[in-house]
């Protein structure tokens, strides 16, 4: 019988030590993890947790929401930045309902791609047994794009990919709904969710390809 394929999601802030307000983001992480794991608990093999540092993980049974459960998250860490890496694979252990004391290529793989992430100064890399041209080529240009924006622009962008209404957006800055238009355009805002759809769906499609 074949084993099942996760999706074994490592994050991490960028220059943590740089961070002004270390606890502050650390309490602004905690109360994403908690909406992470509520949220998207169907999804959710092993519940995301905190770990090490800045550096928090958790298992997925699919890809399917992956791209709004990254920008929930980054939406907490800003103004910091997050990294991440996306290993899929089996588990070697017995699976926890925590992401903690587990082993198996997943988790090895998502290791790998958040190194290689921190070594490219990509924002998100992806390790796995197909596709990997495809998923590097998407971390270069989605991280260069990224480095263009400014600081309000990435905020719109995140919150926009994480489900927020322009409506919503526009209430919670302060700005109107019109400026939150602008930005999610300067920002190429739809070029990227598309493409983010596209990479999402070659993460599920390699979940679903027996090594």
């Amino acid at each position: 019988m074949a084993q099942p394929t996760y999706l074994a999601l490592i994050g991490d802030v960028v220059a943590s030590r740089q961070v002004a307000d270390r606890a502050g983001l650390q309490e602004r992480m905690e109360t994403a993890i908690r909406e992470v794991n509520d949220r998207y608990g169907d999804r959710i093999a092993a519940s995301f947790v905190l770990t090490v540092g800045d550096e928090f993980q958790g298992l997925l049974i699919t890809a399917r929401g992956l791209a709004r459960i990254l920008a929930t998250l980054r939406v907490a860490a800003f103004p910091a930045s997050l990294r991440y890496g996306v290993g899929v694979g089996p588990l070697t252990t017995p699976l926890q309902p925590r992401a903690l004391g587990m082993d198996g290529p997943c988790f090895h793989r998502a290791r790998a791609a958040i190194e290689r992430a921190e070594q490219t100064e990509t924002r998100v890399e992806v390790d796995a047994p197909t596709g990997e041209p495809a998923f590097m080529i998407f971390a270069t240009l989605s991280s260069a794009v990224r480095r263009q924006w400014t600081d309000r622009q990435r905020q719109v962008h995140e919150l926009a990919m994480s489900g927020e209404t322009g409506k919503s957006i526009a209430a919670r800055l302060g700005i109107s709904p019109s400026a939150v238009s602008q930005h999610l355009k300067a920002a190429n805002h739809d070029a990227v969710e598309a493409a983010s759809r596209v990479w999402e769906s070659s993460i599920q499609s390699a979940m679903e390809t027996p090594e």
